[in-house]
């Protein structure tokens, strides 16, 4: 028996381990580079990218004005059934009606005002998701037969899902619920966001104050 486990451990050791070759053969390519700033410098004599290859870039590093990798992660985040051309129509048609609100609101604000009205939605984007991320989670533990409902700290990628998923979550109930479509209930919820205000904001909060009151189970961590 003991013969037969070793078998199988060594099998699943070599199945387990790492590729020894890759599309990109080191001798040949070298890492891409999405920074547009550094694209637009003159390359040196010496530079390795004068005669090797660099590697095909990821979907949301391209270097293009356009493309951000938060509002990309949004876009899949609020991909639903498949149809991201869907999601993506949605998200970006939010991101104008963001805009056209802030240009609205800067045309009838005065000199002084206007200093302090955003218009690039990218940015009012990036930052209402920002002011959602949440600082803990509450994740399930068994102890002695009972299910606690555990807080635990998350790291910056998976607050920024949650942040992302909450707000998704929010906007859906309510074009669910025929107040209006989803892009405009995207736009108002970055934006209420950006200035710490909204739906997803209280939920955020919710989720805080559960977490406060679910501290003392806070040692089943381990």
């Amino acid at each position: 028996m003991s013969k037969k486990l070793a078998n199988f451990a060594q099998k699943r050791w070599i199945s387990c381990s790492s590729n020894s070759f890759n599309m990109y053969d080191p001798r040949v390519f070298r890492e891409p580079v999405s920074n547009v700033q550094e694209l637009r410098k003159p390359l040196d004599v010496d530079d390795e990218r004068n005669f090797l290859f660099l590697k095909a870039m990821k979907s949301d590093a391209t270097p293009v004005f356009y493309r951000d990798s938060v509002i990309d992660k949004l876009i899949r985040v609020c991909t639903k059934d498949g149809e991201k051309e869907t999601s993506r129509k949605n998200v970006l048609s939010a991101l104008e009606i963001i805009k056209r609100r802030q240009y609205k609101a800067w045309t009838k604000a005065n000199d002084e005002e206007k200093k302090s009205i955003e218009l690039d939605p990218f940015v009012i984007a990036r930052k209402g998701i920002k002011n959602c991320h949440p600082l803990m989670k509450l994740q399930g533990v068994t102890r002695g037969g009972t299910t606690y409902q555990v807080p635990f700290p998350i790291e910056e990628p998976e607050a920024e899902f949650r942040a992302m998923k909450m707000m998704r979550d929010i906007c859906r109930v309510r074009a669910k619920h025929g107040e209006t479509h989803f892009k405009d209930i995207l736009a108002t919820e970055l934006l209420a966001a950006s200035q710490n205000e909204g739906s997803t904001i209280t939920a955020k909060q919710e989720l805080h104050k559960t977490c406060e009151a679910n501290r003392a189970y806070a040692h089943y961590r381990a």
